[in-house]
């Protein structure tokens, strides 16, 4: 029997797991190609799309989808993106301490690596709004104005909570 996705996506959030791993069956591989066309790491591409997968099954009693193949591609398009924009920071972040440090110092780099990571962690345990607007401020690079529009919030608020993150996150790298 050929289920509909609209269908399948109703049982899940009726918390059926053979429902939603006939979900998962059916559109896994395209979005695995499709986030390895734009990622081009397999080890990525799979990460993406497990990502996916397992915030649909987390969030499905919340979220309210009218097409669950344009839900699935677009947000593995989003998560790719963030990826690749995470990588490009990376990239970008390592290149400029590669350059302070000026030479190959073993002990400086290890120490700048576990710092990078501490403040990944302390990142993400920044309250929800307050995370969201850090990341779209010093990830995306957006403006205080375009946040505050995309969010439907007033520039000042927008502030505070870029404060209240560096305030929170500038103790964390010196304590490490």
């Amino acid at each position: 029997m050929d289920t509909s996705d609209a269908h399948l996506l109703v049982l899940s959030q009726q918390d059926n797991g053979l429902a939603f791993r006939q979900l998962y069956d059916r559109h896994w591989k395209r979005l695995y190609l499709f986030s390895l066309k734009l990622l081009k790491d397999e080890t990525e591409a799979k990460d993406v799309v497990q990502e996916v997968f397992f915030t649909l099954w987390s969030k499905r009693k919340e979220l309210q989808i009218k097409d669950t193949k344009a839900y699935l591609f677009a947000t593995t398009k989003y998560r790719c993106l963030e990826s690749l924009r995470r990588k490009r920071l990376d990239t970008t972040f390592l290149d400029k301490a590669h350059a302070f440090l000026g030479e190959n110092n073993v002990e400086k780099e290890i120490h700048f690596k576990e710092t990078q990571n501490t403040l990944a962690k302390r990142i993400e345990l920044l309250p929800s709004k307050t995370r969201q607007i850090f990341k779209m401020s010093r990830y995306d690079e957006l403006t205080n104005k375009e946040i505050a529009y995309q969010l439907n919030i007033s520039t000042k608020t927008v502030e505070y909570h870029i404060t209240q993150s560096i305030k929170q996150l500038r103790g964390t790298v010196l304590v490490s």
